[in-house]
This record gives structure tokens, C-alpha cells and sequence, in this order.
């Protein structure tokens, strides 16, 4: 299945068991539920009054089976949006419906809107909605309500093992944004500097805690709040990129810090400021400080880029130069000629994921002593960096759920294993009207600090998939994949899918 939709690609785990049984849409606050109501009805009813103006509304739908000799192989489930079960056979369905913006359009008011449904049925069943937003744009301005499948950092998207603060691995939740979507230049420098930024806040729902007057807290949310710069334009062949972005998840404040009697709006505005309270930060935050260089060749572009992780936990202070993602991409710029038989490759990428270190050792964080992070897990919310049990950020950093029952684990934690480098590679080729794509990753796993392994543990896992594009139903495709995970961290296992695809715009 692939991890997005196709069109919205580029724009900006466990679950317990009272939370889930046969069918049943995820417990969540009444007004949750009637705004995602409210968004339905009024996204369908939009969808089709605009049907007749333009061809801006966007259709997809998938079904496939699959089966494995364990539990789903890590590339078959990873990146999905939280989509694809842990259990390894199961069958999965999903229908989307969008309004796009129309680029041709001058107007200056457009909107768009998008639903998503996902079911499943394996072990158990599951039916939920991936996407339901709306959004208008007035301008280049943008203010988004609802769930949307996005991604966080600079990266290349279609391959990467996934970005470290956002990566489309877990279901997205409800939110409010306000956004510049696209780079828009700045006029003071003669267009040779653009910048785009978002601004969000979103829904959570409930969280076990570690300490408090309470074992669980009602309402969590996730603040984020992110800027990149640009600098060059479409017509010069470099263009170099630069940004950080920030996120944060907090709620109930008065009773983690009940000392100091915290409300939610005195909470909110320390978390977006990161204040200190009695020596720990409001909330658990987590971003990274990106840089990019891209080169557009003659038949090739060449992307270069780093993430750089920076933590500020309740308990620490993490700026680490060492720790972070390193990318390198080529992409072909034109595509092959109609009909080619030969083996034609489209892009390569390579990837180097470090996060050893952990520890803090800028001297600008006025500390005296170096202190370890915890990536991924916090030391007040028992989920960690999660959403439906599933990883928000890069999924090489796994739920515990999910890694071989015999390693150490915390149930404080919810990533087992946070320490480890990772080289990943990705490939897609075509060759005799097929389209292919590789994804491989070898991993050398060390734990945690609280959960350490006794000996680095070694993992393999990849994926090769192939669809070939069928002329009924006008127009539609059948895809496959082999998927496997040999070595210490995950059970091995070998899986299999196959399925069918169909998706265009309304005429």
C-alpha cells in the first residue's frame, strides 16, 4: 500500500484493549467526534457542488491481502499512517474522496477537503478515518481543520526511512493550522529567499502518566510550530534549504505540577515559549534543525540534507551535533518515453541514522554537567512520541510492542530502543511497462539507557514491490510485495501482498 496520497504526498500500536474490539471507531471526546462529523458532511457536500466547475476532486481506493510467517515485516507497515496491522495476515481496504486547489485558478479564495476511510481485519478488526479535514486558502495563507496525512522536515519524501519529528508512520489526529503551505518569496530580497511555516495544535486524547495525583490524564494535545527558508528560485539550478521545527505534547498540567497549579492556558502558553518550571520544561519536546542543498542537472536532481535532532525533555537538555538523519537523493527529471521496455531507474536514495550519543554537549545550554536524552519517550507520559501506539516520528525507532519479547523494556517507555545506527537505501526503477520500488535497511540496535541490550543487536528488513498500470475500468493497477525482517531486534519473518489500485480525478 503506499504511504500517502499521491497527490497530497508533498504537502506540508498498540492499542489498548479497551480501545479496541471488532469494528469500532476510537473512543474520543463529544466535540471530537461532532467536528469530525461536521467536517464529513461538509466535505462531501463541497466535493460535490464543485463537481461540475472543475476537475479538482480526487478519488482513490485500495484493497489487498496479505500474509506473513510472523508478525507484518517492518517495511510492509512502517510509513502507512498508521494503516497496515502488526498481526501479519489480514485484508485491507481503504476509499479516499478530495477537492484539490485548483493551480489554474486566479482566484484569490479557494478551499479544499479530503476523507480517507481505512478498514482492516486480521486477528481482530478495525475501521477508522485516516484523513477528514477541510481547509481555505486566502492567498498564500492557509487554515486547515481536521486530520491530513503530513510529514514533518526536509527530506526526500517518496524514500526516506522516515523524518525524525513527523514521519507519516502514525495515524494523523485532529488539528487546527494555520500555514504558508509553499514557499512564497520575499520581496525585500528579489525573490532570491522564499519561506514557508505552519502553526498547529492538536488532539491527543488520553495518557497514562508515570507520576501524578492521577495514573491517567483525560485530554493530551500536540503543539508544532515550524519555519524554512529557501534560498534561490526555480530558475537557478542550486538551491539551498534551512529550518527547525517544533513540537511539543502537553495537558494535565495540574496534576503532573500540582504544586504550582498550572491551568491549561498558563500550561500552554509555557509550552510554546518553553518555559522551566521548577527545573523541567512544560510538556515533552522534540524537533529538529534542518539544512538542505538541492542541484537540478540537465537529467538528473541531486538532493543532499540533514536533520539535526535537538530535545528538551522535562529532566534535559539534548543539543547534539552527532545525533540526526543524513540523506542523499537523485531523481530523474524527465520521465522515460511512453512504452520503453529497457530498465530504466527513476531515483536512488541512501540514508545514515544516528542517535548513539543522546548526550547534551553545547556548551550554549549553560549546563554544567552533560546529561543523556531519551529519544521518543518521556518521562511523564507513558506514550512517548506515539499516537494509537504507533511512532510519530522515524519508525527505526520502534514501539516495544513490537521488537522480540526476550529484550529488556520499560513499561515507563514506550520506544525499547532509541540508541542505534540505521543505513537505509531506496531505489525505483521500471523496466517492461512495470514500475519497482526497494526499501532496505540495516540497523545496529543498543537499547535505551534504562533498557540497555547486553550486546548490539543486528537487524535486516526490506521490501520490493511491483505494479504494473491494467487498461479496464479506465484505468487502474495491480501491485505486489516481498517483504522480510531477518536479524535480533524483530521476530523474522517473510511477508507477501498483493493487491489492486484505482485513483484519478473526476471528469
Amino acid at each position: 500500500m503506499d504511504g500517502g496520497n499521491p497527490v497530497l504526498k508533498d504537502n506540508f500500536g498498540k492499542i489498548s484493549t479497551h480501545q479496541r474490539h471488532r469494528f469500532l471507531l476510537p473512543k474520543m471526546p463529544a466535540p471530537i467526534f461532532r467536528m469530525r462529523v461536521c467536517l464529513l458532511c461538509f466535505s462531501l457536500c463541497l466535493a460535490f457542488s464543485s463537481y461540475a466547475q472543475d476537475s479538482t476532486v480526487y478519488y482513490n481506493a485500495s484493497i489487498l491481502v496479505a500474509g506473513a510467517t510472523d508478525q507484518t515485516p517492518f517495511w510492509a507497515r512502517a510509513n502507512q499512517n498508521g494503516s497496515v496491522p502488526l498481526n501479519g495476515n489480514y485484508g485491507l481496504a481503504d476509499i479516499g474522496l478530495y477537492k484539490v486547489y485548483n493551480p489554474h485558478n486566479p482566484r484569490i479564495f479557494q478551499w479544499s477537503g479530503g476523507l480517507q476511510g481505512i478498514g482492516s481485519y486480521g486477528k481482530t478488526g478495525n475501521l477508522f478515518l485516516s484523513d477528514a479535514f477541510a481547509a481555505a486558502k486566502i492567498g498564500v495563507v492557509e487554515i486547515l481543520a481536521g486530520q491530513k496525512r503530513m510529514v514533518t522536515g526536509l527530506m526526500d519524501t517518496t524514500l526516506t526511512s522516515g523524518s525524525m519529528s513527523v514521519s507519516g508512520n502514525a495515524r494523523p489526529f485532529p488539528r487546527l493550522q494555520i500555514s504558508i503551505p509553499n514557499y512564497v518569496p520575499l520581496y525585500i530580497t528579489n525573490e532570491l529567499v522564499s519561506i514557508k511555516f505552519s502553526y498547529s495544535d492538536g488532539y491527543l486524547g488520553a495518557s497514562d502518566v508515570n507520576y501524578g495525583s492521577t495514573p491517567r490524564i483525560p485530554k493530551t494535545y500536540f503543539h508544532q510550530k515550524q519555519l524554512y527558508l529557501n534560498f534561490g528560485n526555480k530558475s537557478q539550478r542550486l538551491n539551498v534549504y534551512a529550518g527547525i521545527n517544533h513540537q511539543a505534547m502537553w495537558g494535565g498540567e495540574l496534576s503532573t505540577f500540582q504544586l504550582y497549579k498550572l491551568k491549561p492556558t498558563k500550561a500552554y502558553w509555557y509550552t510554546i515559549i518553553g518555559k522551566t518550571v521548577d527545573h523541567r520544561k512544560i510538556g515533552n519536546h522534540f524537533g529538529t534543525i534542518d539544512v538542505a542543498g538541492e542541484w537540478k542537472g540537465k537529467n538528473w536532481t541531486w538532493f543532499l540534507y540533514r536533520q539535526n535532532i535537538y530535545e528538551t525533555g522535562s529532566l534535559f537538555k539534548v543539543i547534539n551535533f552527532s545525533d540526526g538523519l543524513n540523506g542523499f537523493s537523485i531523481k530523474r527529471n524527465r520521465p522515460t518515453p511512453k512504452g520503453s521496455s529497457y530498465l530504466a531507474f527513476h531515483s536512488f536514495l541512501l540514508e545514515v541514522l544516528g542517535t548513539q550519543n543522546q548526550i547534551n554537549n553545547s556548551p550554549l545550554s549553560g549546563l554544567i554537567l552533560f546529561e543523556k536524552g531519551n529519544y521518543y519517550n518521556s518521562y511523564i507520559y507513558r506514550r512517548g512520541w506515539s499516537y494509537f501506539g504507533t511512532g510519530i516520528g522515524t519508525p527505526l525507532l520502534p514501539a516495544s510492542g513490537s521488537t522480540k519479547s526476550d529484550l529488556p523494556r520499560s513499561n515507563a517507555e514506550f520506544s525499547n530502543n532509541n540508541r542505534l545506527w540505521a543505513f537505509h537505501t531506496g531505489i525505483t526503477a521500471s523496466w517492461l511497462n512495470l514500475k519497482f520500488a526497494f526499501r532496505g535497511t540495516y540497523s545496529r540496535n543498543s537499547g535505551t539507557f534504562v533498557s540497555a541490550y547486553e550486546s548490539v543487536k543486528q537487524q535486516g528488513s526490506a521490501l520490493l514491490t511491483a505494479e504494473k498500470n491494467l487498461k479496464i475500468l479506465k484505468g487502474c493497477s495491480v501491485f505486489s510485495g516481498l517483504s522480510a525482517d531477518i536479524g535480533e531486534l524483530y521476530p523474522n519473518s517473510y511477508g507477501l501482498q498483493v493487491g489492486f489500485r484505482k485513483n484519478g480525478f473526476l471528469d
